[in-house]
């Protein structure tokens, strides 16, 4: 028996641990504004001493028409480069793999999916957050103006023309109400006047 002792301890050193596997934590909803930015957290826990350890975050568009990977991003998306950023020190040392999303539309709308990669062909994944991209830019009122082509440019100056005109006219028409009732009050005065008649040549009436 005392022989058996190494082989079983080989053995038992082969077998997984239940704390090696990895837990990967993510918030299940967020809101953000649009054209602001959003921290999309990440978190994971009891990694092993792997090989590989890498992070990707996918995102299901509303309604589960397709998927698509938000980090790393391809490099032929350039604008999308410029607007995503992870912080790979936290990533290694405080196993934070939150993504920070900038610029928002409502493009971005959807199920964000944190991968949290130990080797090239196994991966864990959180349950997702989706987010929702609430409210307006500022000024996208001018901007759907200007979408609409050469009339919506030319929409907001006519407006202004318009009330121009339409102030000049009432201004016009107040001055010309005013003329008439002063040339009506003089007319009155002259009828009020007492008629004088004409003496003769003696000087009898």
């Amino acid at each position: 028996m005392c022989r058996m002792l190494p082989i079983w301890l080989v053995l038992l050193g082969c077998l997984p641990l239940q704390g090696s596997e990895v837990r990967v934590h993510q918030p299940p909803e967020l809101r953000a504004s649009l054209g602001g930015s959003v921290l999309l957290n990440c978190t994971f826990s009891a990694a092993p001493k792997a090989s590989k350890l890498a992070v990707t975050w996918v995102r299901s568009t509303p309604g589960g028409s397709g998927e698509v990977q938000i980090y790393p991003p391809h490099h032929q998306v350039t604008e999308l480069r410029s607007r995503v950023a992870l912080d790979s020190g936290r990533f290694r040392h405080q196993r934070d793999a939150s993504l920070h999303l900038a610029n928002l539309t409502q493009h971005d709308a959807g199920l964000y999916r944190c991968f949290i990669w130990t080797s090239a062909t196994s991966s864990h994944a959180g349950n997702g957050t989706e987010l929702s991209v609430l409210g307006e830019r500022p000024g996208s009122g001018v901007q759907h103006w200007a979408a609409c082509g050469p009339l919506g440019v030319l929409a907001p100056i006519l407006l202004v023309l318009h009330a121009m005109v339409c102030r000049e006219c009432q201004g016009l028409w107040h001055r010309r109400r005013h003329m008439r009732s002063g040339a009506q009050g003089q007319a009155g005065d002259l009828q009020s006047q007492p008629t004088l008649g004409l003496a003769g040549k003696d000087g009898a009436p």
